[in-house]
């Protein structure tokens, strides 16, 4: 069963079967046809999700300037946790979407109910607490290889340390994270 992996993730953080189960109670199972969007860039994104099956990418996008370029990856197998950052924690329009790279099932949870429970318990507020961190931190590590890394070294590291992007990630949105061509990124493909 798919949920399983959502009840492996939790108890690999140690939290005792109550708190296991009462996460489970607040999610909400969603299924995403490949390339629909879970969050519009200019809507409030007030949940969180965990990707069951499947994957998504983050995708920033400003009209008026013309941009749309991924800026992070969600799969069942890789940072599985997600939400419009720049949104969920100050209840402002994000200029993000969440898209779907295939068919995919995610599990919703309500930002309110995730902070009336992480109040309520210490096991869910340093589960919560954590992925924040992480997530963040993640987020931080692409950011600096995006500005610091030469196309050819930011392949390189994809495919050494995220290699379940570039087998699972259509090339496009690969190519829009490094901020090159399609074109171009089949070249570095076939050089390396």
């Amino acid at each position: 069963m798919i949920i399983n992996k959502f009840i492996d993730e939790l108890s690999k953080a140690h939290l005792p079967p109550e708190a296991i189960g009462k996460i489970i109670g607040l999610g909400k199972r969603i299924e995403v046809k490949n390339q629909a969007r879970l969050i519009e860039p200019q809507q409030i994104c007030d949940k969180a999700y965990f990707v069951l099956k499947g994957g998504f990418v983050c995708r920033y996008c400003d009209e008026e300037l013309e941009i749309e370029r991924t800026i992070n990856f969600f799969l069942d197998d890789f940072q599985p946790f997600m939400s419009c950052v720049d949104s969920f924690f100050s209840g402002s329009k994000t200029r993000c979407e969440l898209r779907a790279i295939c068919h995919s099932e995610v599990i919703a949870f309500e930002k309110k109910d995730i902070e009336t429970h992480i109040h309520q318990d210490i096991h869910l507020f340093r589960f919560y607490h954590s992925l924040v961190t992480k997530a963040l931190q993640g987020e931080n590590d692409f950011k600096l290889k995006i500005i610091s890394y030469s196309s050819e070294r930011l392949y390189d590291y994809l495919i050494t340390h995220c290699p379940r992007i570039i087998q699972r990630v259509p090339s496009r949105f690969v190519a829009e994270f490094m901020g090159i061509s399609p074109e171009w990124l089949s070249k570095l493909k076939h050089r390396i």
